[in-house]
């Protein structure tokens, strides 16, 4: 015989008495393992038989002590312990007899314990019954008879020996179980000894030239998967890096139009509430010119809100906030934007965590979601306002650039309209871009939205289908800290007539801007107070050196060279007792930190109304 039929002739007699050992091994481990599962259920068995016992003689006891005390106090409550014996003895008993079958030593001893028991609780019943006639004194006798002590100690003695035996039979049913396992383990290791010699034995056999051959494909494969994987994730990322770029790059825009335009609409406003103040009792058409200036000055002002939204521009009061509180609130306002051809659902998620958001914007980002959902639905349908707790892994991350992973609470906005296409979704955030028909539609809506949850921390997605609807995802950061959740507060009315000041309670106004300054100081003077004005930071600090009387200082933020926060800092180093108002129409800056504002400092924000002055500067000087 050649060498090579030699060799292919002592490899095929190893492998094949290497599955004769494998074989073998595993028919020791198979039996072993029903050895084990038998050993492991008669010692089951064998503790339910002892459970079964424990419970039989603490039923007696219960029940002997129940008779003594209804005997003792006449309570009807001690005859409990006495009912639930003579419900469970019996079929306890039963059901020890059944386990106990294949003992004939035990079947005896329960067949001895069946008439002693039936003979106890006789007693017990006799005892009870006579205490019930009112023959306590015969059933004390009965007690101390001393037949239910005697029937008793039988029982205890009979459970005992029974219980002796049953513990003799857990010990060697631990011993089988024991050994078991043990011849368990052996045969299962020896399986793995021969799985891995044959393993061993066949790899050695293989060819060198096809294992050369099948590494490099496998090498190349994977490197050729690893680079489509690499270059797909590059262009989503660089798709989005672009989106994020374009969109931060119209916020700094509109952040700026929205500072400027803000300040134009203040001197606006301020005039024109000043004026219609001034023209209250006089006769004529003017005041219906007045509240048409006004109602277009307020629009123009919820315009520059939503670009200073989009931009995360707008100076945000988080609070902690339920969602499903807030959810519930809001859905009134929400049906009554839908209308009555669309169903509202709210499915709210239990154990919800807390969010800590600005509850007003949130607002206005649910009702801006439902009446856009409201569009979408002309011929009526379903929309549904879902809460849930979710987790947002670091695989999302990289998929949603400036995300960060984390623990989120989810308000879905889910409507049955008409979908979106890929297009138009890939669009919906661009401020401006709307699919409604002229004059229907601003496009600033879902840049809003968008805006205000970024600044907030947390995420939005769109997920849509044409035909089958939209689904708004707002993932808001959860908020960890124990805090009592912010609760939906009443609005205020409006007050009848304006908090008034004192000519004593001078006001200090810093503004840049002539014009606003000049608007603002009259407004500040028309409501009782004495007005000192200053064009910058350092003249308003020469000022204050110069005047110890200033009762608040009222700040522009944006201003060249020294901003409001920086002023206030000083101003407050100088006059401890100095009270400061912001005044700003664009907040980036140093009293916003993340679109949060800092803790203790009072803004009102461009335009403002002379009721809106009025009354915060009457709750700061009145303020401890």
């Amino acid at each position: 015989m050649s060498p090579s039929r030699k060799f292919v002739a002592s490899g095929l007699f190893g492998i094949a008495l290497g599955f004769a050992v494998l074989a073998l091994a595993g028919y020791i481990a198979v039996h072993a393992e029903f050895q084990r599962r038998a050993a492991s259920s008669w010692l089951r068995h064998t503790i339910q038989v002892q459970s079964d016992l424990y419970q039989l003689y603490g039923l007696l006891q219960a029940a002997e002590s129940g008779q003594r005390g209804f005997i003792i106090t006449q309570d009807e409550r001690y005859l409990d312990a006495c009912n639930e014996a003579a419900r469970s003895l019996t079929s306890l008993l039963d059901g020890l007899s059944e386990r106990v079958r294949d003992n004939p030593k035990q079947l005896e001893a329960i067949a001895e314990i069946r008439p002693l028991l039936d003979e106890r609780l006789a007693l017990i019943d006799k005892a009870i019954a006579d205490a019930r006639a009112g023959q306590v004194d015969k059933a004390v006798q009965l007690v101390k008879s001393g037949r239910g002590k005697a029937l008793m100690d039988r029982l205890r003695v009979i459970i005992r020996t029974m219980n002796e035996s049953e513990e003799n039979l857990l010990d060697a049913r631990e011993r089988d179980l024991h050994a078991a396992a043990g011849e368990f383990d052996a045969a299962i290791w020896a399986l793995g000894g021969v799985i891995l010699a044959l393993g061993a034995f066949s790899l050695l056999n293989a060819q060198k030239q096809m294992h050369a051959l099948e590494t490099s494909r496998d090498s190349l494969k994977s490197a050729y998967d690893q680079l489509i994987s690499e270059t797909t994730r590059r262009e989503a990322l660089e798709s989005q890096l672009r989106q994020a770029q374009k969109l931060e790059a119209i916020g700094h825009l509109t952040g700026g139009i929205a500072h400027d335009f803000n300040n134009m609409l203040g001197v606006i406003v301020a005039s024109l509430h000043l004026l219609k103040r001034k023209l209250a009792g006089a006769d004529g058409d003017h005041a219906q010119l007045i509240e048409s200036a006004m109602d277009g000055a307020d629009r123009a002002a919820a315009m520059v809100r939503r670009l200073l939204a989009f931009s995360r521009r707008q100076p945000l009061s988080p609070r902690p906030l339920d969602p499903n509180k807030f959810v519930s609130s809001v859905s009134d306002m929400v049906r009554r934007a839908l209308g009555a051809r669309i169903e509202l659902e709210t499915v709210l998620a239990g154990g919800l965590w807390t969010t800590k958001i600005d509850q007003h914007e949130l607002e206005s980002a649910v009702v801006n979601l439902a009446v856009n959902a409201r569009d979408a639905m002309p011929n009526g349908g379903k929309l549904t306002i879902e809460t849930a707790n979710c987790y947002l892994d670091d695989a999302y991350a990289v998929e949603n650039a400036g995300v960060q992973p984390g623990q989120y609470v989810m308000i879905a906005v889910t409507d049955t309209g008409q979908g979106m296409q890929p297009e138009v979704v890939a669009q919906a955030f661009d401020p401006y871009f709307t699919t409604k028909p002229a004059g229907q539609g601003t496009g600033l809506g879902l840049s809003q939205v968008h805006g205000f949850v970024k600044q907030s921390g947390g995420q939005i997605k769109i997920y849509s289908e044409p035909g089958r609807g939209t689904c708004v995802k707002l993932y808001l950061p959860r908020f960890a800290r124990v805090e009592t959740p912010a609760v939906a507060s009443p609005p205020r009315s409006k007050p009848i007539e304006l908090p008034l000041g004192k000519p004593e309670e001078l006001v200090l106004i810093v503004e840049d801007d002539d014009m606003a300054r000049r608007v603002t100081a009259q407004g500040v003077r028309e409501l009782g107070y004495s007005v000192l004005v200053a064009e910058n930071g350092h003249a308003a600090i020469d000022i204050i050196r110069q005047r110890a009387d200033i009762a608040l200082m009222l700040t522009d933020v944006v201003m060249p060279d020294m901003d409001g926060a920086r002023l206030a800092r000083e101003a407050v180093f100088r006059r401890h007792n100095l009270r400061v108002l912001f005044v700003t129409g664009y907040t980036r800056n140093a009293i916003v930190h993340n679109g949060v504002l800092d803790a203790g400092v009072k803004l009102l924000t461009k335009p403002f109304t002379l009721e809106q002055l009025a009354v915060k500067i009457r709750e700061i000087l009145d303020s401890k």
